[in-house]
């Protein structure tokens, strides 16, 4: 530190030193000086990174929201497309599609076949008659339906 004795006070009000100690304080005030632009830099840096970091974020924030929007119209069209799907299966649409594109009428008699179905044996097998399948068979016949025509 400077002490008053080395100070010569002159008429005009200003002081100087006379010792080395001046240019002790040049020399810190250089290292504060380079102290100062290192930490202005630093926080340059930390500022162009967050700079950088927001840009960033509000970039994908607008492609979110591009795709969302996309997203929303296509669910729109497959739920548009699910709805004329379920009307060209409709009942109603294939009887008018069948009688105006393709001629077809209704049938204007209906008959029904029954066919009957019986086992086949064969011929070197005995056959096994057992109490449970006889009953098996007798309510499966009960079940089938037989018609006959009318002539």
């Amino acid at each position: 530190m400077l002490k008053n004795s080395n100070y010569n006070n002159s008429s005009s009000g200003y002081s100087h030193c006379e010792c080395n100690e001046y240019s002790d304080y040049q020399k810190n005030d250089k290292k504060n000086i380079y102290i100062y632009l290192i930490l202005l830099t630093i926080c340059a840096i930390i500022l162009l990174v967050y700079i950088s970091y927001t840009l960033q974020i509000n970039n994908l924030s607008y492609q979110i929201d591009s795709v969302q929007n996309q997203i929303k119209v296509a669910e729109e069209k497959n739920h548009k497309l699910d709805i004329k799907l379920s009307n060209a299966r409709s009942l109603s649409q294939v009887d008018k599609l069948a009688r105006s594109e393709l001629n077809m009428v209704e049938p204007t008699s209906m008959q029904t076949l029954v066919l009957k179905t019986e086992s086949i044996e064969l011929a070197g097998e005995a056959k096994d008659s057992y109490f449970l399948s006889d009953i098996t068979n007798f309510i499966t016949n009960l079940g089938t339906a037989r018609a006959y025509s009318p002539e």
